[in-house]
């Protein structure tokens, strides 16, 4: 009988305790978020024989609780084929309004000689920004 009635208030106290628990309101994080979409095409470019065009659109938005300052977008092509790195500044000075409000839109273009075999270009998209008087980076990977 003392088993049964310890194990009850094991059962009935793990129950109500793990949900007490679970129930706590998880503290709200401060600050800038960073929330993008992309978007990146390769193939043959329009009009040009023997090119190929590599193409990045995309947003950027600010889902924090604070405004995003004096924002700057960078696309950033990495031709492993070609040897080369191409940074594209595709917006500067523009600010995003907290939780969502406001999102940039942007978009880039690469242009570079056919590869047999065909080989990618990596893009990476760089937003620089100013909060609380830093200078602030997000990269996308």
């Amino acid at each position: 009988m003392i088993a049964a009635i310890t194990f009850v208030v094991i059962i009935v106290g793990n129950v109500v305790l793990g949900y007490s628990l679970y129930n706590f309101a998880e503290p709200k994080v401060s600050g800038v978020r960073i929330s993008y979409d992309v978007v990146c095409t390769q193939g043959a470019a329009e009009n040009l024989t023997g090119m190929e065009s590599v193409k990045v659109y995309g947003t950027v938005s600010n889902t924090g609780d604070e405004e995003l300052k004096n924002i700057t977008v960078t696309v950033i092509f990495t031709d492993t084929a070609h040897d080369r790195v191409v940074r594209q500044t595709v917006v500067e000075g523009v600010y995003l309004l907290p939780d969502g409000a406001v999102s940039v839109e942007f978009d880039a273009e690469y242009l570079r000689e056919l590869t047999i075999p065909k080989t990618s270009v990596n893009e990476t998209i760089q937003v620089d920004w100013v909060e609380d008087g830093e200078l602030r980076t997000f990269t996308t990977r």
